[in-house]
């Protein structure tokens, strides 16, 4: 088994997470309550035999960005003796948890995987038992040694989500976007822990030299094109790309630019004005501001401002948003297309 020995340590653990090699006051109970619920969305009978805090944050090699890994134990010949289409279940799981529950705590991504107990790891991985409060393996300030089954593990998940794209997905480019988040934060984390040698850069080198980054590339810029396409035929027709844009502003996807709030109210005929609705009532309005009083409005209005934070307002009550400017939909007739189209996007993208 190839062993790579790291250059550059932390003098210290993660001091977000650990006090004197002791997992701090709370986090112990929280983990596990999160790794319950992942438990519970995978859908299987298996005992949990452990659950476990490895990678990074479970040693000195640890940067601002790197991921919490929580690993929930389980025997997998007790869900299926054919481990190969357990292991993809698993696979496809914990990418379908990522994407509805991107969790993070302190600025650092919470990552859920359910690990097989015959899934052996090197034995100077770091490795903290959350079911029993203790270290099973701990980590060593001088030498950190990274196998290639730490690498697999941060690079299959990936590989599961390029190999699983299809051309034909109506999804697709909103799933590349999100790989391809991933695999920035991936490669930068590992080069500002380690550089080359750090397990995440191995990991984003694994994927590129098997040839899924060329892969993804290359269905991305298909996307495009009939992205494009699409787009076209939807402006001629009006209310169209609006939605998508929308959709992403409000699920965090992708944060507005000024073209694109432009975009939008040009297709939905909106109109800029601090009196909003008390001006032109049940039209798309956009307030240069972010108090919004909804006395004298007859009706509720969803509102969107500039950061994607959202709210149905109701008559009679005050509103105040993180933003600073908030872009007013009426949910009345008048907008039901748009209200409706929205609510569909937002349905299926968060099923992503």
């Amino acid at each position: 088994m190839k062993i790579i020995r790291e250059y550059e340590t932390q003098s210290t653990l993660n001091p977000k997470l650990w006090t004197d090699n002791r997992l701090n006051k709370g986090l112990r109970e929280k983990f596990i309550r999160i790794a319950e619920h992942f438990y519970d969305f995978l859908e299987i009978n298996a005992s949990v035999l452990d659950i476990l805090i490895i990678g990074s944050n479970a040693n000195y090699n640890w940067t601002e960005h790197s991921d919490i890994d929580l690993h929930v134990v389980i025997d997998y010949q007790a869900v299926n003796e054919n481990l190969h289409l357990v292991k993809n279940y698993m696979m496809a799981k914990k990418s379908i948890w990522n994407t509805n529950y991107p969790l993070t705590y302190k600025g650092m991504a919470i990552e859920l995987y359910a690990q097989d107990w015959n899934e052996r790891l090197h034995s100077s991985v770091g490795q903290y038992s959350l079911m029993k409060g203790c270290w099973i393996k701990k980590p060593s300030s001088d030498v950190i040694s990274i196998d290639d089954d730490v690498i697999d593990q941060k690079a299959q998940p990936i590989e599961y989500q390029i190999d699983s794209l299809k051309e034909s997905d109506p999804k697709l480019r909103v799933k590349i976007e999100n790989i391809l988040l991933r695999l920035r934060t991936l490669r930068q984390t590992g080069l500002e822990a380690e550089g080359e040698y750090s397990v995440e850069n191995l990991a984003y080198k694994k994927l590129r030299n098997s040839g899924r980054l060329d892969r993804l590339k290359e269905l991305l810029r298909k996307s495009t094109m009939t992205s494009l396409a699409i787009e076209t035929s939807l402006n001629e027709g009006k209310m169209g790309s609006c939605i998508e844009m929308l959709a992403h502003h409000m699920n965090g996807k992708r944060i507005m630019t000024e073209e694109d709030w432009e975009r939008v109210m040009h297709e939905t005929d909106a109109v800029e004005d601090a009196m909003g609705q008390w001006r032109h009532p049940g039209k798309c309005t956009m307030i240069p501001g972010n108090a919004i009083t909804m006395q004298r409005v007859a009706y509720p209005v969803l509102g969107i401002d500039d950061t994607g934070h959202s709210i149905v307002m109701q008559p009679e009550q005050r509103y105040t948003y993180p933003g600073k400017r908030v872009f007013e939909i009426p949910l009345n007739g008048q907008q039901k297309t748009l209200i409706m189209q929205l609510r569909n996007a937002l349905t299926d993208w968060n099923n992503v």
